[in-house]
């Protein structure tokens, strides 16, 4: 079995690279060579090597020293030195070698190894190319690349210079509530769809009755029992669809939930979380850092009143059942809410 090469090893030397191109030529192999500066990897890089590695058997790439860099662009590049660049090409996998090209011009590595193909990427034309006439007198062929990303090297410092001339933005921040409203979902926002959560239709009341809560700084919460997932009448997927069509519904009217807290166990799963249990109201109060008298529950069921009651926060009941609760109105609970609000 052979061994696999590191990206150290395919690192040559010029002269190692002499004895490899003889090595593979006398083994048959169709031998291409192409060279460049290779300072920053992009795309095109990445794209332009892997269309010349199937140009032939064995890609031999040159990559231009720091000092012929600082020649032929610019006294302040490369930005990353040889060694860092080389290796970052030997890595990929589409160079079968790499070595230096120390001189501004590849002509001399090209007629010191006479490669099968000369490979150049870009918008060039072959015959535009100052070597192209050496590789035609010894037989070989000239093939251009052309881009498939409109990417540079220098279009990559261009757009960091612009970057760093910007100042990063302030961190935003959200104003402390006025106090946090956690609303039942099935028979309290939304018509009972308990066991088809797809089937979404606001109830009377329910936008109005948000929106004047959201105006009065209330955050907004869903806390909701999901027996019918633990049942297995329905799914994670279905439950999120239906929410996702009540937010579409609470967001036409500029109304916003800031977190759906749910139970997905049956009655036959025993859970700290499933209402009349205080479990999801007490993680609500601790992940939206409300204390629980500045909270209030809105549901339909006496488990909602209950799970509010063991979380010391205030309930206000909007069912149709006997319970031994004043029965409400949805928009008549915001505005018992509303009138509290003064005193938290």
């Amino acid at each position: 079995m052979s061994s696999v090469l590191t990206a150290a090893d395919k690192i040559l030397t010029l002269e190692q690279s002499d004895s490899w191109v003889e090595a593979e030529r006398t083994a048959g192999h169709r031998i291409g060579f192409t060279c460049g500066a290779f300072d920053l990897i992009h795309a095109g890089h990445a794209q332009y090597l892997g269309a010349a590695k199937e140009l032939c058997d064995r890609l031999l790439v040159a990559i231009n020293s720091d000092e012929s860099i600082q020649r032929y662009k610019s006294p302040f590049r490369p930005i990353n030195p040889w060694k860092e660049r080389a290796f970052v090409v030997a890595s990929m996998a589409s160079p079968d070698r790499v070595t230096m090209l120390e001189e501004d011009r590849p002509l001399s590595l090209i007629l010191r190894w006479k490669p099968d193909v000369y490979i150049k990427g870009g918008d060039y034309q072959s015959s535009s190319l100052r070597s192209s006439s050496a590789v035609e007198t010894y037989g070989g062929k000239t093939v251009v690349i052309p881009a498939q990303f409109g990417c540079s090297t220098t279009a990559v410092l261009e757009r960091i210079e612009c970057l760093a001339a910007h100042a990063q933005p302030q961190t935003s921040f959200a104003l402390p509530p006025t106090g946090l409203v956690l609303v039942d979902r099935d028979g309290t926002l939304v018509r009972d769809a308990s066991f088809d959560p797809t089937e979404i239709e606001l109830r009377p009341g329910v936008v109005e009755a948000l929106r004047s809560l959201q105006s009065a700084g209330f955050r907004l919460c869903i806390v909701t029992n999901q027996q019918g997932i633990g049942l297995g009448y329905f799914g994670y997927r279905e439950f999120i669809e239906g929410n996702r069509k009540m937010l579409k519904l609470l967001g036409k009217e500029d109304i916003l939930i800031s977190k759906i807290y749910f139970c997905p166990h049956s009655l036959a799963e025993p859970c700290l979380c499933r209402k009349p249990a205080p479990g999801l109201v007490l993680r609500a109060l601790h992940e939206q850092n409300v204390t629980p008298h500045r909270c209030f529950v809105i549901g339909d069921s006496i488990a909602d009143m209950e799970a509010a009651n063991a979380a010391h926060c205030t309930g206000l009941y909007v069912g149709n059942r006997d319970a031994p609760y004043p029965s409400l109105k949805i928009t008549e609970a915001a505005q018992e809410i509303l009138n509290r609000s003064g005193t938290l």
